[in-house]
């Protein structure tokens, strides 16, 4: 995932970083409080921890504060020259919505910035913590009222809004969000994503003008930031199904209740960004990637198959060449739970469903079906063979570095490994793989192959 991201307005930045704003450098750090600035919790007792009681004594001087308000301290034992308390809980006679909280208190913040002539501020999430605002609404919030600001200035800025789950109660994908949201929602922004560590930002012009985009390329853009997070959240999901796993039988209730709170919040985000898709979807039906002419199916999800263990790697180089080209991937992976449903028919109905299909085979022939006697993988071929799906194959080639645990030991396996790698081989044009590059390069080569697949019937 990435750790920060970078937005560039002239010679001001807006930074969005995964860590602790406690760490920060700049001059100004911002704490979320109640009326009172108790520093009881959440961002503000990390700001008390790490710049001592000077900050609180400071404070109870100035309380209390109002809704929206910034009340302004010593910073203590910290590096920042202040700390500006911004008030999101507390008496309410204005009826404030929680969006109004966060954008008063985001523009006093960066107003005071200006009045005593600082260059620098940290923000938190405001309201994020025990005043429950959302992250999305926070995000778009923020970001309107930092952009606005710094479009402003007459002097370079830096704003940072730090990012730090500090209950557990969050995954990497909700940050994720965070950063696609805060692109997505907000008005005059342009984002270039720079890793951790990492010094060089990119040029002005390597940004989205968002304030110039056209509706359909907002809706281009938006669909690509979909399929972005729906990726996310297939692995997201993958991730905590073995978690799950391997908490089974172990007694720990409280982990198992979490994971499976957080599988259900995946599902239902899920279907949110699912939803959005197909509309965004429809609306570009005839201008996707790998729209075909008139009278031809559009190509929009893709069926990766093949076995797990020993195509990890493998899998990931596909997924990523399917997410650059603006595509849904398909797999193993969204197979999950369901009553009375054979895991054949499962793979039947996931392969029926997508436009196209993607066939990579290796050392093993993978989990065998009880009622067919084929491996899953095997079925997966066989529905999109006899369903003439456009098809892209891809053999592992005997000269390819394979560990020696993950190759086909089962003499039954093995001979059915080599009678469908035969079959592939002999019916179908194949591409023979050497590494994890090797497949990456020639997969982002093929898929554009697709457009020019069989008509429809």
């Amino acid at each position: 995932m990435p750790k920060e991201r970078v937005y560039q307005f002239g010679e001001s930045t807006l930074t969005l970083r995964f860590g602790d704003i406690t760490g920060t450098d700049a001059q100004v750090i911002v704490s979320s409080d109640d009326s009172y600035i108790t520093m009881g919790g959440g961002v503000s007792a990390a700001i008390l921890r790490a710049g001592g009681e000077a900050i609180a004594l400071d404070a109870s001087k100035k309380v209390p504060a109002a809704l929206g308000d910034i009340v302004v301290t010593t910073a203590g034992a910290l590096s920042a020259q202040y700390v500006f308390h911004a008030i999101t809980l507390g008496n309410n006679p204005e009826h404030l919505t929680a969006r109004a909280i966060v954008e008063r208190a985001t523009r006093r913040c960066m107003q005071m910035l200006d009045n005593l002539q600082l260059s620098s501020i940290a923000f938190p999430a405001i309201g994020s913590g025990a005043a429950r605002l959302g992250y999305e609404d926070v995000a778009s919030t923020m970001a309107e009222v930092i952009v606005d600001c710094l479009s402003r200035r007459k002097s370079p800025a830096a704003a940072t809004i730090y990012l730090l789950d500090r209950y557990g109660r969050m995954s990497e994908m909700d940050f994720i969000r965070f950063f696609e949201e805060f692109a997505a929602r907000s008005p005059k922004i342009g984002a270039s994503a720079v890793d951790v560590g990492s010094t060089q930002l990119a040029t002005k012009e390597s940004f989205v003008d968002l304030a110039t985009e056209t509706e359909d390329e907002y809706k281009r853009r938006r669909l690509h930031s979909l399929r972005r997070l729906l990726v996310e959240l297939d692995e997201q999901r993958s991730r905590l199904e073995q978690e799950l796993i391997g908490l089974l039988g172990i007694g720990s209730d409280d982990k198992e209740r979490r994971v499976r709170q957080a599988l259900k919040d995946n599902q239902e985000l899920r279907l949110q960004y699912l939803g959005e898709l197909r509309s965004f979807s429809a609306a570009l039906a005839d201008e996707t990637p790998l729209a075909r002419p008139s009278g031809q199916q559009t190509i929009k999800t893709v069926f990766v198959s093949s076995t797990y263990v020993d195509l990890v790697a493998y899998r990931a180089q596909v997924k990523d060449a399917l997410s650059r080209l603006d595509l849904l991937f398909r797999g193993m992976e969204h197979f999950g739970a369901a009553p009375d449903v054979a895991p054949a028919a499962a793979i039947v109905e996931e392969v029926r469903k997508a436009d196209a299909y993607v066939g990579i085979f290796g050392v093993r022939y993978g989990s065998i079906d009880p009622a067919t006697g084929l491996s899953m993988t095997e079925l997966e071929f066989r529905e999109a063979e006899a369903a003439k799906k456009p098809m892209l194959l891809y053999v592992m080639h005997a000269e390819a570095p394979v560990a020696a645990g993950l190759v086909e030991t089962n003499p039954g396996g093995q001979a059915k490994l080599s009678a469908l790698k035969a079959h592939i081989l002999s019916h179908h044009l194949v591409y023979m793989f050497k590494n994890v590059d090797d497949l990456g390069r020639q997969v982002v080569l093929d898929l554009p192959k697709l457009r020019a697949s069989r008509q429809t019937a």
